[in-house]
Protein backbone atom coordinates (compact mmCIF):
# COMPACT_ATOMS: atom_id res chain seq x y z
CA UNK A 1 0.00 0.00 0.00
CA UNK A 2 1.23 3.49 -0.99
CA UNK A 3 2.24 5.98 1.77
CA UNK A 4 0.00 8.79 1.24
CA UNK A 5 1.81 11.99 -0.37
CA UNK A 6 3.80 14.48 1.50
CA UNK A 7 1.33 17.07 0.67
CA UNK A 8 -1.88 14.77 2.02
CA UNK A 9 0.21 14.46 5.13
CA UNK A 10 1.11 17.93 6.28
CA UNK A 11 -2.68 18.94 5.20
CA UNK A 12 -4.18 16.68 7.60
CA UNK A 13 -1.81 18.10 10.11
CA UNK A 14 -2.16 22.00 9.47
CA UNK A 15 -6.57 22.02 8.95
CA UNK A 16 -6.42 21.01 12.48
CA UNK A 17 -3.75 23.45 13.35
CA UNK A 18 -5.58 25.93 11.60
CA UNK A 19 -9.04 25.71 12.79
CA UNK A 20 -7.96 25.62 16.67
CA UNK A 21 -5.99 28.56 16.18
CA UNK A 22 -9.25 30.53 15.39
CA UNK A 23 -10.92 29.25 18.88
CA UNK A 24 -10.24 31.68 21.97
CA UNK A 25 -6.90 32.33 20.84
CA UNK A 26 -5.50 35.94 20.68
CA UNK A 27 -7.33 38.76 20.85
CA UNK A 28 -6.78 42.83 20.02
CA UNK A 29 -8.40 45.54 22.82
CA UNK A 30 -8.26 48.95 22.07
CA UNK A 31 -9.39 52.34 22.22
CA UNK A 32 -10.30 55.91 23.54
CA UNK A 33 -9.87 56.58 27.65
CA UNK A 34 -10.95 60.34 28.39
CA UNK A 35 -11.24 62.03 31.60
CA UNK A 36 -13.87 65.08 31.41
CA UNK A 37 -13.33 64.81 27.88
CA UNK A 38 -9.43 65.06 27.85
CA UNK A 39 -7.12 62.20 26.85
CA UNK A 40 -6.11 60.42 29.50
CA UNK A 41 -1.81 60.58 28.65
CA UNK A 42 0.27 58.09 30.89
CA UNK A 43 -2.44 56.15 32.56
CA UNK A 44 -2.72 52.68 32.59
CA UNK A 45 -5.79 50.36 31.72
CA UNK A 46 -6.39 46.74 32.89
CA UNK A 47 -8.86 44.03 32.03
CA UNK A 48 -9.68 41.47 34.78
CA UNK A 49 -11.65 38.39 34.50
CA UNK A 50 -14.41 37.70 37.46
CA UNK A 51 -12.50 35.19 38.57
CA UNK A 52 -9.12 37.43 38.88
CA UNK A 53 -7.06 34.10 36.81
CA UNK A 54 -6.81 36.11 33.48
CA UNK A 55 -5.82 39.55 32.79
CA UNK A 56 -4.23 41.82 30.63
CA UNK A 57 -3.81 45.55 30.28
CA UNK A 58 -1.27 48.53 28.91
CA UNK A 59 -0.60 52.10 28.99
CA UNK A 60 -2.73 55.05 27.61
CA UNK A 61 -0.80 57.17 25.27
CA UNK A 62 -2.79 60.06 24.06
CA UNK A 63 -5.78 59.01 25.12
CA UNK A 64 -5.62 55.71 23.07
CA UNK A 65 -4.36 52.44 24.50
CA UNK A 66 -3.78 48.85 22.59
CA UNK A 67 -3.25 45.72 23.97
CA UNK A 68 -2.29 42.28 22.61
CA UNK A 69 -3.66 39.51 24.42
CA UNK A 70 -4.96 36.05 24.89
CA UNK A 71 -8.01 36.25 27.33
CA UNK A 72 -10.67 34.02 26.32
CA UNK A 73 -14.26 35.43 25.16
CA UNK A 74 -16.51 36.79 28.35
CA UNK A 75 -17.18 39.84 30.68
CA UNK A 76 -13.82 41.67 32.16
CA UNK A 77 -14.09 44.16 34.92
CA UNK A 78 -11.87 47.45 33.70
CA UNK A 79 -9.33 49.17 36.18
CA UNK A 80 -8.10 52.80 34.90
CA UNK A 81 -5.11 54.36 36.86
CA UNK A 82 -3.53 57.78 35.95
CA UNK A 83 -0.91 58.90 38.57
CA UNK A 84 0.60 62.42 37.77
CA UNK A 85 3.04 64.44 39.27
CA UNK A 86 2.02 67.50 41.95
CA UNK A 87 5.22 69.09 40.87
CA UNK A 88 6.84 68.25 44.76
CA UNK A 89 9.62 65.91 45.14
CA UNK A 90 9.46 63.59 48.09
CA UNK A 91 11.82 61.01 49.71
CA UNK A 92 12.67 58.32 48.07
CA UNK A 93 12.25 55.58 50.68
CA UNK A 94 13.86 52.62 48.30
CA UNK A 95 16.67 54.86 47.85
CA UNK A 96 17.23 56.45 51.15
CA UNK A 97 18.83 60.06 51.12
CA UNK A 98 17.62 60.49 47.80
CA UNK A 99 14.52 62.40 46.20
CA UNK A 100 11.64 61.62 43.65
CA UNK A 101 8.80 63.14 41.80
CA UNK A 102 5.37 63.12 44.00
CA UNK A 103 2.50 61.06 42.25
CA UNK A 104 -0.88 61.03 43.30
CA UNK A 105 -3.87 59.28 41.67
CA UNK A 106 -6.15 61.88 38.93
CA UNK A 107 -8.77 58.71 38.56
CA UNK A 108 -11.73 58.15 40.48
CA UNK A 109 -11.28 54.93 42.68
CA UNK A 110 -14.83 54.29 40.71
CA UNK A 111 -12.76 53.69 37.98
CA UNK A 112 -9.58 51.54 39.26
CA UNK A 113 -9.99 50.08 43.00
CA UNK A 114 -13.26 50.08 43.22
CA UNK A 115 -14.84 49.88 39.61
CA UNK A 116 -17.59 48.96 38.08
CA UNK A 117 -16.86 49.63 34.79
CA UNK A 118 -17.07 46.25 32.31
CA UNK A 119 -15.86 45.27 29.01
CA UNK A 120 -17.10 41.96 26.49
CA UNK A 121 -14.40 40.74 24.82
CA UNK A 122 -14.64 38.16 22.19
CA UNK A 123 -11.54 36.40 19.76
CA UNK A 124 -10.55 38.62 17.84
CA UNK A 125 -10.76 42.30 17.46
CA UNK A 126 -12.19 44.37 20.35
CA UNK A 127 -13.06 48.27 20.80
CA UNK A 128 -14.01 49.64 24.26
CA UNK A 129 -14.02 53.14 25.00
CA UNK A 130 -14.27 55.07 28.57
CA UNK A 131 -15.63 58.80 29.08
CA UNK A 132 -14.80 59.32 32.39
CA UNK A 133 -16.18 62.25 34.73
CA UNK A 134 -14.34 63.45 38.17
CA UNK A 135 -15.31 64.64 41.04
CA UNK A 136 -15.46 60.36 42.76
CA UNK A 137 -13.62 59.72 45.71
CA UNK A 138 -10.03 59.28 45.20
CA UNK A 139 -7.38 56.83 46.26
CA UNK A 140 -4.82 59.51 48.12
CA UNK A 141 -2.53 56.33 49.73
CA UNK A 142 0.65 56.60 48.49
CA UNK A 143 0.76 54.66 45.38
CA UNK A 144 2.02 51.18 46.53
CA UNK A 145 1.35 51.97 50.18
CA UNK A 146 -0.48 48.60 51.93
CA UNK A 147 -3.86 49.26 52.37
CA UNK A 148 -4.62 51.01 56.01
CA UNK A 149 -5.27 49.16 58.77
CA UNK A 150 -8.26 48.09 60.71
CA UNK A 151 -8.57 47.82 64.24
CA UNK A 152 -9.97 44.55 65.86
CA UNK A 153 -12.45 44.02 68.12
CA UNK A 154 -11.64 44.78 71.29
CA UNK A 155 -8.86 47.21 70.03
Amino acid sequence: MPLPSLRLRFAAFALPVVLLAGCGGASRIEGTVTLDGQPVDGGTISFISASGTENAGGKIQGGKYAIESKLSPGTYKVEINWLKSTGKTIPNKSDVGTTQDEMKQVIAMEYNKQSKLTAEIKSGSNTANFELKSGGAIDTSAPGAAPPRTKAVGD
